[in-house]
């Protein structure tokens, strides 16, 4: 179950266009696909999207981004570190008629955050698992967010951390470079507290946590569903 990219740009050796391309024909002929997907673009609509912009971190293609932007959003950005979607992600843009107000750069927030602007809704899915330095990561988002950071990661439980070794075992057999890391929510709620974020809800399944974060003024109470 890889996640979208995040980490070193030499270790991201499993993200190539033929990754992309078979994630723009999923999302063509099924649209959102995911649990946390559909729950990250349902709350940050829940706040209204009119007039605002929308930042997806490792969001590949950018299917989150698009959707919001259909939905009424007025500017998406996709901040990739591999270059190779951004053609997929330009055709998505244009098959959802949002691609005048779409866009693709490459940068790395980790390492340059300074190269990345700031927007209302930040969106991370699947990318702080593909990096050591998660917690850093999410923070560095929360400090480009002014509305709310939407986030999804893997669950810290004794069989997700299996089934997540295993991958991890089978990546280094093919001799790729890659690897997820399942880190602990209160070590990623930590790192957007020094950001003025706190957690104000979560969604938990079976292999995924959802998170939505807020700046700490608006408040939040920690629910779980």
């Amino acid at each position: 179950m890889p996640c979208s990219c995040g980490a070193a740009p030499d270790r991201l050796d499993i993200f190539d266009e033929k990754a992309a391309r078979r994630a723009l024909r999923r999302y063509l002929e099924h649209g959102l696909g995911g649990s946390d997907a559909v729950r990250i673009a349902a709350w940050a609509e829940e706040g209204g999207l009119h007039g605002i912009s929308v930042v997806e971190v490792g969001g590949g293609i950018g299917q989150i981004q698009a959707d919001l932007l259909r939905r009424g959003a007025a500017t998406g950005r996709i901040v990739e570190l591999v270059p190779e979607y951004e053609g997929p992600a330009g055709e998505l843009a244009a098959a959802a008629s949002v691609d005048d107000r779409s866009s693709f750069e490459i940068a790395d927030l980790l390492a340059e955050p300074e190269t990345v602007e700031r927007a209302d809704v930040v969106v991370l899915r699947r990318v702080v698992c593909c990096t050591p330095d998660g917690p850093a990561l999410l923070a560095a988002a929360a400090g480009k967010a002014r509305r709310t950071l939407l986030a999804s990661y893997p669950r810290d439980r004794m069989l997700v951390r299996l089934v997540f070794r295993l991958e991890n075992l089978g990546l280094a057999l093919f001799r790729k470079r890659f690897r997820s890391f399942v880190h602990r929510p209160d070590a990623l709620e930590r790192a957007v507290a020094g950001r003025g974020f706190v957690r104000s809800r979560v969604s938990r399944g079976l292999v995924w946590e959802t998170a939505q974060f807020v700046p700490r003024e608006a408040g939040g109470g920690g629910g779980a569903s």
